[in-house]
């Protein structure tokens, strides 16, 4: 029967697409003639392929998706081999178009004969560059010289210029999203010798971009000099280049440039009244869109609001006719900036709300708003969630009721949840699926009386969103400017590091208490709360908390302290102490340029002692501690405890971030593939995974991203790790304290933390007073399930 049906199907689809290959050539007059006897598939493949083509070049790319399938299927009736590669690699292109950058990637590497296995030909040099640009829009770099390098080896095998400095322009963009743009500014200038003037025009703007934004191996007054020349030759290229789309997009580029490094506004207007009717002429509507919505900005940076606002809600309107997310976010923002300027402020959050759910749906729909969002996240995305925060705290005006406060609270937090989600997402170019279970209802039904606490850095102050439980928000202010909050952070990060800064660190950690936890350590006290939860943000997740001193006592003394890296993501249950079996591994040797831990020995043999008592253990030290015997031991048995003694980095860029194994360091995403891929191949998720001997990349503000970033991805309810590391036998004793503390079924995960840590810590005349600085107690964290 199910043979029958899928015979049926494919029968009928056929057909279908036959009926619509014929609609599609008698509107367009095309193939008539060859149709007048019966279209072959062969026919039927180059209509739908030609349809398709257009369509793309309306803007039309999910129409054009439909006729590129259709296409694949009549050349795969036809065994038409070529006309089947050419297909698939349109199908990537207008998913491309869509923002469906792994769906592409994946048509790109399940073909039937690998791109690199073909012959030379113009067909493979596309679909080698697409591939790499693909690779280059997901994050991972590497792939992508590699793919452009191939696609440039080919394009010089068949000798086609144009071909050549079209992947020498896809190279730059790479070298550039790399941070290496000297390589990027060479790469350009070779694809500026193009004989295509489109493709000269893009290299020159690419080049001019490059120049305003970035310090190159040249003296100041060579890189303004380059990009006067540049900025006037684009200008001419303009005036005479024929209206083509490439050409309009450019031209749009250039006003987007001209806009950023605040040229003179009648140049930026000229420049977009013309483009404004460059799109009606080619009856491009989303280019329509960006000519007004930048002609908005412009108006609106120079204070014509009635103007900004009329041109803004025309690009607004054509955005939603085209049901463009990516589009309406940018003139939603602005209308919300607009509206505050004018104080209309129940329009400016509305307009502010409307944009982060237009950012959150084009996140839940897994469609990156640009190529290269992951490198300009900081600039297109965060700002909106960070002004809509600014705007819902402010004070409140005489208008406001106590609920609409209350509403906006609820709706910050919201805010700043949703930026940390998109902040990771960002990281890691693919999705987080949260949880169900809200953290409101886990701490009112805590045994541990816990709060939660969300301090957010803004321009002019430190927010603190304070949830207690079974009461509603509270809201506290510091008034603080991000730059000094910063540098004291920036000090305080590097005293905790460093030796006989003792006094230091409890000045500085004294001032953060009091910029921080001092306005609500009364009512903390009130409710006699035990265990914190901080949802930190910017800067300040590189400075652990347990270090906040408040002249008397560090915060980790009188509470248990665990960290989220947004409370959608926390699956809170608790840890279930029977069969409590672990799988430790270390690297105690010198490996791959990292000097030896000479402490790890000791660590993991204390490890095996303290849990000898439970159902078992296993070791994988030095060369038995390799990624293929950590893949298998993880999968073969459901360890609830992993823990990894070796040299570790977290950085905001997921290919700095690694943890290190005998033969190779395994960087974050396959990390989370060997830990995701253990999941389903055993029974229950690794309830803690242990990073010792880690640290965050010094001069890294974002670092610690890398270590949410970890945490969230590794599928593990929890995990504790060190900010930095420390080459000393504190480490090996912190790990016996805290596994001790573990057993015991009475404490949570963040309360045998505290106790490992204050043991550590002592006292003035403890044993172990050595360790009373916190650079030895202090860098060990615990994200996740604090239960």
């Amino acid at each position: 029967m199910k043979d029958a049906y899928r015979l049926f199907s494919r029968w009928f689809t056929r057909l279908c697409c036959f009926c619509l290959a014929l609609l599609l050539t008698l509107s367009q007059g095309t193939f008539s003639a060859a149709m007048a006897n019966g279209p072959t598939p062969h026919q039927q493949g180059q209509a739908y392929t030609q349809r398709g083509t257009q369509l793309l070049l309306q803007s039309r790319p999910a129409d054009a998706l439909e006729a590129f399938t259709a296409a694949t299927e009549h050349y795969i009736t036809a065994n038409d081999l070529p006309g089947i590669l050419q297909s698939q690699i349109h199908q990537a292109q207008a998913l491309q178009a869509l923002g469906f950058y792994r769906r592409a990637l994946f048509i790109l590497t399940d073909l039937p004969v690998p791109l690199t296995e073909q012959a030379d030909s113009l067909t493979k040099v596309t679909g080698l560059q697409l591939l790499g640009n693909l690779h280059r829009s997901i994050g991972d770099l590497a792939a992508s010289q590699t793919a452009l390098t191939d696609g440039l080896t080919a394009a010089q095998a068949i000798n086609h210029p144009d071909a050549i400095a079209s992947l020498q322009l896809s190279l730059g963009h790479t070298a550039e999203a790399n941070r290496d743009p000297d390589s990027a500014l060479r790469s350009y200038q070779q694809a500026t010798t193009s004989t295509d003037p489109s493709l000269r025009l893009r290299a020159q703007l690419s080049q001019l971009a490059l120049l305003n934004n970035t310090v190159v191996n040249s003296t100041a007054a060579d890189s303004t000099a380059t990009a006067d020349a540049l900025y006037r030759a684009i200008e001419s290229t303009l005036t005479t280049a024929p209206l083509t789309r490439t050409t309009l997009n450019a031209r749009l580029d250039f006003a987007r440039q001209q806009l950023d490094h605040g040229q003179l506004a009648t140049a930026i207007a000229d420049n977009l009244a013309i483009a404004h009717r460059q799109a009606q002429t080619l009856n491009d509507s989303r280019a329509t869109a960006y000519a007004l919505g930048y002609l908005g900005e412009l108006y609106l940076s120079q204070q014509q609001l009635t103007d900004a606002e009329s041109a803004l809600q025309q690009a607004l309107a054509i955005a939603n006719d085209l049901q463009a997310p990516d589009l309406a976010y940018q003139w939603q923002w602005q209308l919300g900036r607009l509206y505050r300027q004018q104080g209309d402020i129940s329009q400016a959050i509305a307009q502010y709300e409307s944009a982060t759910k237009s950012l959150d749906s084009l996140r839940g729909n897994l469609i990156a708003i640009a190529p290269d969002l992951r490198f300009d996240f900081r600039e297109k995305v965060e700002p909106v969630y960070r002004e809509w925060v600014d705007l819902l705290l402010s004070e409140p005006t005489p208008a406001q009721t106590k609920s609409t406060t209350a509403q906006n609270l609820t709706k910050a937090r919201a805010a700043i949840e949703s930026l940390q989600l998109a902040e990771l997402e960002n990281y890691f170019q693919e999705p987080c699926v949260p949880v169900s279970q809200q953290i409101d209802q886990v701490i009112e039904n805590a045994a541990s009386p816990t709060a939660v606490l969300y301090p957010i850095i803004l321009a002019n102050r430190l927010e603190i969103i304070l949830k207690l439980p079974n009461q509603p928000l509270q809201q506290y202010t510091t008034a603080i400017s991000q730059a000094d909050l910063e540098t004291l952070l920036g000090q305080l990060q590097r005293d905790l590091r460093l030796p006989f800064t003792l006094n230091e660190v409890r000045a500085e950690s004294g001032q953060l208490y009091d910029w921080l936890m001092r306005p609500l350590a009364p009512a903390l006290e009130r409710n006699d709360i035990d265990t914190l939860v901080f949802v930190l943000d910017g800067f300040l997740r590189s400075i652990p908390m347990a270090t906040l001193y408040d002249g008397q006592q560090y915060l980790i003394e009188n509470y248990s302290i665990a960290l989220a890296p947004g409370l959608q993501l926390v699956d809170p249950q608790p840890l279930q102490r029977k069969n409590l079996s672990a799988l430790i591994a270390g690297l105690s040797e010198s490996r791959h340029g990292f000097s030896d831990l000479p402490f790890v020995q000791s660590e993991v043999t204390q490890l095996q002692q303290t849990l000898q008592t439970t159902t078992g253990t296993e070791l994988l030290l030095n060369e038995t501690f390799t990624a293929d015997n950590l893949t298998t031991a993880i999968n073969n048995t459901a360890y609830p405890l992993v823990h990894l003694a070796t040299h570790g980095q977290f950085s905001s860029d997921p290919t700095d971030t690694f943890v290190l194994a005998w033969d190779k360091p395994i960087q974050v995403n396959e990390l989370n593939r060997l830990l995701r891929q253990s999941e389903q191949n055993r029974q229950g998720a690794i309830e803690l995974l242990i990073l010792s001997a880690c640290e965050t990349a010094a001069g890294d503000k974002r670092a610690a991203l890398g270590l949410a970033g970890v945490a969230v991805q590794a599928g593990a309810r929890s995990t504790l790790a060190s900010l930095w590391n420390l080459d000393d036998e504190s480490s090996a004793l912190f790990s016996t304290y805290f596994y001790q503390a573990l057993q015991d079924e009475t404490l949570s995960k963040a309360q045998a933390l505290r106790d490992a840590q204050q043991k550590l810590l002592g006292s003035a005349n403890a044993p172990n007073a050595i360790y009373q600085h916190p650079r030895y107690w202090a860098p060990y964290v615990l994200l996740g399930n604090w239960l």
